[in-house]
């Protein structure tokens, strides 16, 4: 099954989604993808990081943009953010060595966080993560939790549908919670 885990800006998906990850590490599920949580100082978002499932391994990812200065290999993003083109590419690395190794793998979740607009408009950014999604499941990962803000929510499902046999749009709540334990534990 593919979870679509929607909200709006900032309304607590990753930090619900840390929290996922967490309990069904502690159960024994296996957990591979990446997380994308922010970067805050006082209480101002500076930053986005990845981090790579399993391994916990964390990569800057995208810091705002300083319009008064020209992107250093850096891809400027009209959504205010400047994602770090060598941090894309080992995130997209990552991703495409889960899927080289998947046949080796105990079936677990496999987590994208996020799909945006630079992914579902462009086609750019996080593009192996598009490939895993379209490929649909596997016996790695018979359920995909990616993150899509609401606005995108629709697309995403338009998009994957045919890859996978059942989509399901969850919120940052208990129910989501429900749904998740429902279909994993």
């Amino acid at each position: 099954m593919l979870f679509i885990l929607t909200g709006d800006i900032r309304s607590g998906k990753t930090t619900w989604l840390e929290a996922r990850v967490r309990e069904l590490e502690a159960t024994g599920v296996p957990v591979r993808g990446v997380l994308a949580p922010g970067v805050w100082r006082d209480g101002k978002k500076v930053g986005i990081e990845n981090v790579l499932l399993p391994s916990h391994e964390r990569v800057l990812l995208a810091t705002p943009v300083n319009w008064g200065q020209s992107p250093i290999n850096r891809c400027a993003d009209s959504l205010g953010w400047d994602f770090d083109a060598n941090a894309l590419a080992r995130v997209n690395a990552h991703l495409t060595e889960l899927a080289a190794t998947s046949g080796d793998m105990r079936p677990g979740l496999l987590v994208i966080d996020e799909i945006g607009p630079l992914e579902l408009r462009r086609g750019e950014g996080l593009t192996a993560a598009l490939e895993l999604l379209d490929a649909g499941p596997t016996p790695a990962w018979p359920h995909v939790l990616v993150v899509v803000r609401a606005t995108l929510a629709e697309d995403a499902r338009t998009r994957f549908a045919q890859s996978w046999r059942s989509v399901e749009l969850l919120s940052p709540d208990e129910s989501g919670v429900r749904w998740l334990h429902e279909a994993l534990l």
